[in-house]
């Protein structure tokens, strides 16, 4: 009886035994960006990255704080001319950095880590940047 439980303690030790390829494990529900700087994962149920996305065209992923907190987002790589809008632009000093504010009526920005605004994204066709709760949001145009 006792070597049948000590080979049943060998092979369970086998099993559990890590394998050659480690992964790295996570917190399941942090986000992080993707290396190189070309998107965001999300640490899956399992503990492990999974891609949430890659970045649009002619932006990078950045660490920006917002509510206390270090979030990926994905910021324009270049800045984009003023076309208009009202406002300040991306490119120019902010004072708030994880500030997010409608850029114009179509696009929304984010004060970045060095205060500089950054593009974060146009809206959709049909609709407008507006802020909910303080916090703008594109929502259809009715």
């Amino acid at each position: 009886m006792k070597y049948i439980a000590a080979a049943l303690v060998l092979a369970a030790s086998a099993f559990a035994a890590p394998s050659e390829k480690r992964t790295e494990t996570c917190t399941f529900g942090t986000y992080r960006c993707t290396t190189p700087n070309t998107g965001i994962e999300i640490c899956n149920i399992q503990g492990k990255w999974e891609l949430v996305g890659d970045c649009p065209k002619d932006t990078s992923c950045q660490n920006l704080p917002q509510n206390g907190f270090d979030l990926p987002f994905c910021t324009a790589n270049k800045v984009q001319a003023r076309n208009g809008r009202p406002g300040q632009s991306p490119g120019e000093s902010c004072s708030t950095p994880g500030k997010y504010d409608c850029f114009g009526a179509y696009a929304i920005q984010v004060c970045d880590t060095q205060n500089v605004l950054q593009l974060v994204g146009n809206c959709p066709d049909r609709s407008h940047c507006e802020y909910l709760n303080g916090i703008p949001f594109c929502v259809a145009s009715v």
